[in-house]
């Protein structure tokens, strides 16, 4: 009876053997059956030859059953030879391709800029200065933060008839961080720490390398240096208050006093309000106003004073939904007004801007500034026109035309053309902030 179950059963166990595995889990359990029946013609073999010892006789179901265990080992080998190779380099590759997940995005954006100075007492000269060279990187640092960083290369182009290289204590030459801080995200209130671009006016959260032109407004580098407001502290956005088509926003910042244009040599605590509305006018135009105070000390100062700057801003943009690519028109105005009061003196000083631009075509836009300047009273009022063309080779690539003709008060007029181009690659490239 054994006998004819082994023979109907073998050819079975070998047909199922020889099968190409459509799976590497799939041929492993057909290897197991088989090692399974292996041990069960061995377990019947020694019951055999166990019946032999005993000196009953001997027929062939013995050797019958060797043969077949012989024939199952063989279609295991068999099997054992058909399974394909554990994929240790795809494994490995899968692994390296996680670790990738960790790596924060990098963007790193190239600004040069060419300038030709006509001053209104000197020589005219041309000169070349790598205006920027920006590595930024960002990352998740965990489902509740995110940071960003950015270590810049900056030496500012000459224009003539600013004040010189250095006089502000913004002028930089090496590398630096420019901003480097992280901040929450999915509360109701906005929470950031670190070294960051503070919430005033409308430029000075702005790079350099995406503003309209070349050059910073004339006002905001006399009162904030030729970088902007740049402090380290904490920042905090308060929730939404929205009112019809309006929404306003309030933001709270406290921060060291490391702005030198602002507070000198200072080391003490600053503090910054800004609020800002804003106005869906249509589905393609709307108007922002905003209002930003900011005030700080300076004890360590010969003459110990206090420094206020108030800042107005207004802007209005024009960008059909359908043609956003094609029509765009910017119409931006700012005014500070500065004071530094000491025991000895009480001095004040303002200025603002106005500007325009006009996207023409996808390629090309066309922009205008007019800045004024009272420089705390010192050197008497200075005037800045400031036409410009911008040129978009690529969304990677522009080139910019400028020129600048600033006149201060009782003296002549100071000309100075500038090209500009500026390139960048990485997820975040061009990014305003």
């Amino acid at each position: 009876m054994h006998k004819k179950c082994l023979r109907i059963c073998l050819p079975l166990i070998l047909c199922l053997g020889s099968i190409t595995p459509v799976s590497l889990s799939a041929q492993e359990a057909k290897v197991d059956s088989l090692e399974a029946r292996v041990r069960e013609l061995e377990a019947r073999l020694d019951s055999l030859l166990a019946v032999l010892s005993r000196g009953v006789p001997a027929d062939s179901s013995a050797a019958e059953v060797a043969a077949e265990i012989d024939a199952i080992r063989a279609a295991l080998q068999a099997a054992g030879a058909q399974q394909p190779a554990p994929d240790t380099v795809g494994e490995q590759a899968s692994r390296t391709r996680n670790l990738s997940v960790l790596n924060p995005e990098i963007s790193v954006t190239g600004d040069v800029v060419g300038t030709y100075t006509s001053p209104s007492e000197g020589r005219s000269k041309f000169s070349a200065v790598p205006r920027e060279f920006e590595f930024g990187f960002q990352s998740a640092l965990d489902p509740y933060t995110y940071t960003k960083i950015f270590v810049a290369f900056h030496e500012e182009p000459k224009i003539a008839g600013y004040p010189e290289a250095g006089e502000d204590g913004h002028e930089h030459a090496a590398v630096h961080i420019e901003e480097g801080y992280f901040y929450y995200i999915g509360l109701p209130i906005g929470l950031k720490l670190g070294k960051f671009r503070q919430e005033i006016g409308l430029y000075n959260r702005w790079h350099t390398h995406a503003l309209f032109e070349v050059d910073r407004p004339l006002p905001t580098v006399v009162f904030l240096g030729d970088d902007g407001l740049i402090q380290t502290g904490l920042s905090l956005t308060l929730p939404v208050i929205m009112t019809g088509a309006g929404t306003q926003v309030g933001t709270v910042e406290i921060t060291a006093s490391e702005n030198e244009a602002l507070f000198g040599a200072a080391k003490e605590i600053s503090f910054l309000g800004n609020i800002r509305s804003f106005w869906d006018l249509s589905p393609s135009t709307y108007l922002q106003f905003g209002v930003t105070g900011v005030y700080g000390e300076n004890h360590d100062a010969t003459d110990p004073f206090d420094a206020s700057l108030l800042g107005l801003d207004v802007s209005f943009r024009w960008r059909p939904p359908q043609r956003s690519m094609y029509k765009d028109l910017n119409l931006k105005a700012e005014w500070y007004f500065a004071g530094r009061e000491s025991a000895a003196s009480t001095l004040t000083g303002n200025g603002g801007y106005v500007q325009a631009n006009l996207r023409l075509s996808r390629r090309w836009i066309v922009g205008f500034r007019t800045d004024y300047l009272d420089n705390y009273g010192e050197g008497g009022e200075v005037y800045q026109l400031v036409p410009s063309l911008t040129w978009w080779q690529t969304e990677w690539v522009f080139f910019r035309l400028q020129y600048n003709y600033l006149k201060p008060e009782g003296s002549g007029g100071n000309h100075t053309v500038l090209l500009q181009t500026v390139w960048a690659v990485g997820p975040h490239r061009h990014e305003t902030y």
